[in-house]
């Protein structure tokens, strides 16, 4: 009996796998969802999505240099909500992220099984891919909607009704050029890449890419135009120059790792891939040009242009993070389950795939459960109790502050922009500076109060003064 079902297990391992990694996958992006605040980032598309009057919400996006997709679903999810709340903003990511993993379940069911729970084990437990789950920015949406790319174009060889597919695929391209600047490079290089291909392959279906290529730089003209209009669109002056801790940060979408894991989780990852790739050139005349779309190494080579093109480009104007390049996740995914697919029936390196996974979600969860960024949060909870009303002073977004000290359900305290003059009547006030960016005002030069207290918060700078007797 035992080894009946034992044998039952066997022939159906990759469909409980399958199973089993989107339910881990699913579990984790809900896990300690409330762990912290939101961040100013965060807090920006929260605040100009919650405006109810539609004028108000675009003139308040007016100068964000990203494309508004995310914005106004966020906006619409509000909406739908019952009630305003932190916990009701924070789901919709993860609610993103989730649906990014049933598409991927559903439209992956024609593929080779091992390469298929490959594909959807590491999707899953990406530690990128949960990390921007739980932020509430556009990151989770861009993912799923390049994933989904990804998985159509790899399908074109399966599918007999094409045209219905390519019109999927121009419909999901637009939409992912107008959820963040690196969805249209992603969109641009896959169709700049497999038309470029299929020149070389002679494939009939070239004219398509171009065709889908330039409708979707058409179809973009009118955010650029938006672009060229906005005061305030330059590149970030906090984005720094490419560098090593670029690259680390990157690799941690893929693995967590640190010194003591550094062998496990970096280097034999990185060996692993390093031979697939070179195995995968030393193999390309072997390979029939019959499955073209499908060619994995296709994937390998839109994921080499972008990550080299935009590095190029940064060297002369930073605009690389390691977020930014999440786009690239499901393009090396699936050459990486494509190619290490038929080694699944080595038992040895089922264990090694396993381990790895799980020392790095380990890691990953000492790090990404600590407090990090800022704490709104917690310094609307110190000004309610340690600060005078009504009046609160702030450098930077009192508006932010405002919606914490609501959810908080703090009465009372009315934050205010720190300028000069002010007329206060408290004998007391509290002057909240943030510390990664405020209008560079300050409140020592009033004459009529003194500085008696100055607490630090994770992020901020409560200061509280008292007026001179």
């Amino acid at each position: 009996m035992i080894k009946g079902y034992f044998s039952l297990f066997w022939k159906i391992r990759m469909e409980v796998g399958i199973v089993a990694s989107i339910s881990l996958g699913v579990f984790l992006r809900f896990f300690r969802i409330d762990r912290q605040s939101l961040w100013g980032d965060e807090f920006f598309s929260v605040y100009a999505s919650s405006l109810s009057d539609w004028t108000e919400f675009w003139s308040y996006i007016e100068n964000d240099p990203h494309p508004p997709l995310f914005q106004i679903l966020l906006s619409l999810w509000i909406r739908f909500l019952p009630n305003f709340t932190e916990i009701g903003v924070k789901i919709f990511p993860v609610f993103i992220s989730i649906l990014n993993l049933i598409f991927i379940f559903v439209l992956t069911k024609r593929w080779d099984t091992a390469k298929r729970f490959l594909f959807i084990f590491f999707i899953s437990l990406s530690p990128g891919a949960i990390y921007y789950s739980q932020e509430v920015r556009s990151y989770s949406l861009l993912l799923c909607l390049t994933s989904v790319i990804v998985v159509l174009v790899h399908n074109l060889d399966f599918d007999k009704e094409r045209s219905f597919s390519w019109i999927c695929i121009g419909l999901v391209s637009v939409l992912t050029s107008y959820v963040h600047l690196f969805g249209f490079i992603f969109v641009g290089s896959i169709f700049l890449v497999y038309w470029l291909l299929s020149l070389k392959n002679r494939n009939p279906y070239a004219g398509r890419f171009f065709t889908l290529g330039i409708l979707n730089v058409i179809l973009f003209l009118p955010f650029i135009y938006h672009l060229t209009r906005s005061t305030k669109i330059e590149t970030a002056a906090w984005i720094d120059p490419p560098n090593l801790v670029l690259f680390l940060t990157y690799y941690s979408l893929f693995y967590a790792t640190s010194k003591k894991i550094f062998l496990l989780t970096f280097v034999v990852p990185l060996i692993v891939f390093v031979f697939l790739v070179i195995r995968n050139f030393q193999k390309r005349k072997e390979r029939s040009t019959q499955f073209f779309f499908s060619n994995s190494t296709n994937f390998l080579l839109v994921a080499g242009f972008i990550l080299t093109s935009t590095l190029l480009f940064s060297f002369y104007k930073p605009i690389v993070t390691n977020r930014n390049w999440i786009v690239t996740l499901p393009l090396l995914y699936l050459f990486v389950a494509d190619q290490l697919g038929e080694k699944l029936k080595n038992k040895y390196v089922v264990f090694l795939l396993f381990l790895i996974t799980l020392v790095s979600l380990f890691e990953f969860k000492k790090n990404f459960y600590n407090a990090f960024k800022e704490d709104w949060r917690g310094t609307a909870k110190f000004v309610s109790l340690n600060c005078t009303k009504p009046l609160v002073l702030t450098d930077s977004f009192p508006e932010f502050l405002s919606v914490y000290l609501r959810w908080n359900q703090i009465e009372g305290v009315q934050p205010l922009m720190l300028r000069e003059p002010l007329d206060i009547s408290q004998s007391s006030i509290c002057v909240v500076k943030r510390q990664i960016g405020g209008n560079g005002m300050t409140f020592s030069s009033n004459l009529n109060f003194q500085k008696v207290k100055e607490t630090t918060l994770y992020g901020f700078t409560v200061e509280e003064y008292a007026k001179v007797k």
